[in-house]
């Protein structure tokens, strides 16, 4: 048996909820990786744009797609009642403009805690086209916001080495701690996905590079890679919480330059451990709009949320527009029961 996700409006004829708007400069060029969360009533989205003066320049050799000249992320906003009809805003939520992020605000997760939402995202401090010059980097970092309006940025949260794609876990974990997902060694064969923990959100913002040492040099993932991939998984969706355990919608591991999308339950005190995932994908790049793009070949999922049955699986394509895949959620859970712990105990 396989599971997999239904496109929207059907498999049959789908179709991306976003593109990018050609008239609004910071996001005439792409729309993709967005984050949502579910909030009185409303579908708020956070997601990653590329502007008017992206420009095509050499074809690269070690990763499908191309360089591009101005590859500089923004981050808009947008809302809805039914999860389908966004209304967008012309004006971007998060820009590129400190020292830390002038280059890109790339990919944002957003956890709400208490009255706050927490949004982590990829800093780039440098052009990335200008890499053989000064290798850019690509660091975690934080801001929060109350309303969608107001946003304050925190500086940069992750190690001091390249880190990118992370989430907080909505509630405490462990002995009611702050649980920070993260994947460790992104777009490499050593890709794996796991948490780190802290005291308290102001300890999430005070950690010296000598205790990210230490965390990087211990293993505790909970989902890790073999090294005869091509890559392995990265964190997708910000973690949501149910009866059965942590439910993680992931960007799964890889032969080849593919992105599909996987699910995984993570155990509700402890994430660290794996409960189950799915032996295969849900979801793998189908469609045109899904195949072809600025990278080709991509179905990357930053937002999901549970509404009533319905799980709402938001996602990149080909890194170009935005994309809704659905489920009824106790299905997907049932799923992982049965074939996801089979495909554990076999792995």
């Amino acid at each position: 048996m396989k599971f997999q996700l239904t496109r929207h409006p059907s498999n049959e004829n789908p179709e991306p909820i976003l593109t990018p708007r050609k008239e609004v400069a910071w996001e005439s060029k792409a729309v993709f990786n967005p984050s949502v969360i579910y909030d009185n009533g409303v579908f708020k989205m956070i997601y990653r744009t590329y502007p008017s003066s992206l420009e095509l320049t050499t074809p690269r050799l070690k990763r499908p797609g191309f360089y591009f000249k101005n590859q500089t992320s923004y981050i808009g906003y947008a809302e809805s009642k039914d999860g389908i009809n966004f209304k967008r805003r012309g004006t971007p939520f998060i820009s590129p403009d400190t020292e830390y992020d002038g280059f890109g605000c790339e990919d944002p997760r957003i956890t709400k805690i208490g009255d706050i939402f927490y949004i982590t995202y990829a800093a780039i401090d440098s052009p990335i086209h200008d890499r053989h010059i000064k290798q850019p980097n690509v660091r975690i970092a934080l801001a929060t916001t109350k309303d969608f309006v107001i946003v304050e940025k925190h500086g940069i949260i992750g190690p001091p080495t390249r880190s990118k794609a992370a989430a907080f876990f909505p509630d405490t974990v462990k002995n009611g701690e702050v649980g920070l997902l993260m994947t460790v060694s992104a777009d490499s064969t050593t890709s794996r996905v796991r948490a780190r923990y802290y005291d308290s959100m102001a300890d999430v913002l005070n950690q010296s590079d000598l205790s990210w040492d230490e965390f990087l040099e211990s293993d505790t993932s909970a989902l890790k890679t073999e090294w005869w991939l091509h890559r392995g998984p990265e964190l997708g969706a910000t973690p949501i919480k149910t009866p059965k355990g942590w439910l993680m919608i992931f960007s799964a591991e890889s032969m080849s330059d593919t992105w599909t999308i996987g699910a995984a339950l993570l155990d509700i005190d402890d994430p660290d451990i794996l409960i189950a995932r799915t032996p295969g994908y849900i979801l793998q790049p189908v469609t045109e709009y899904e195949r072809e793009g600025l990278v080709p070949n991509v179905t990357f999922p930053e937002g999901a949320v549970i509404v009533e049955d319905k799980l709402y699986v938001y996602y990149g394509c080909a890194d170009t527009v935005i994309g809704l895949a659905t489920c009824n959620v106790n299905e997907l859970l049932d799923y992982l029961e049965t074939e996801g712990k089979v495909a554990q105990e076999n792995s």
